[in-house]
């Protein structure tokens, strides 16, 4: 059985070595702006440190996203919610193809916006599974209503253009990623 403390652990690395890694290769990167570009463009074809951002920020965080999602399929003893996160964070780890963002058309362009839907697609799915587990707790429960609720309103703003895309993008990883972080949080206060 896995550890809630281990899994928590887990995700909250994820969430940390995202952002970490976001801001670091954000600010290595001359001309780059949080408000309009994609973080795809970190790692794009010909981005000053393609292969590094790729490594860290897609690939490594993907894998601890996966390792979090079966870990918390384990403890709370629901496999199907766990694999539906296994999922999510192996397409997460997908998201390290690096797109060509001169030719969106291209076959590594169309891998990387692939698997960037994936991830969502299968998080979503996972909180709808969660919200029928009865070992995930009350309190988490309503955390991810409120996630699927915010995720929502990211996807108008960003069908709106209420905001700079860049912008727009951050709000979604930080709905996603603050969901993982909350539910990591309350995994290892919850351990013995």
């Amino acid at each position: 059985m896995a550890s809630a403390r281990t899994t928590g652990l887990i995700g909250m690395t994820g969430v940390a070595l995202f952002a970490v890694s976001l801001a670091v290769f954000g600010a290595l990167n001359p001309g780059y702006s949080h408000l309009t570009n994609a973080v795809s463009e970190l790692g794009a074809v010909g981005a000053p440190n393609q292969l590094a951002w790729n490594l860290m920020g897609f690939l490594g965080v993907g894998l601890l996203l996966c390792t979090f999602g079966r870990g918390l399929g384990r403890v709370l003893g629901t496999a199907s919610a766990g694999w539906l996160l296994v999922l999510f964070g192996l397409s997460f780890a997908a998201t390290a193809i690096p797109a060509d963002m001169g030719d969106l058309g291209a076959q590594t362009s169309v891998a990387h916006i692939a698997a960037s839907q994936a991830v969502l697609l299968f998080w979503l799915l996972a909180l709808i599974r969660l919200m029928f587990v009865r070992s995930f707790g009350l309190t988490l429960r309503l955390v991810t209503g409120l996630a699927l609720l915010l995720a929502i309103g990211t996807v108008v703003v960003r069908g709106a253009e209420l905001l700079p895309p860049g912008l727009t993008q951050r709000l979604s990883f930080a709905v996603v990623l603050g969901w993982v972080l909350a539910v990591s949080a309350a995994l290892f206060r919850r351990a013995p």
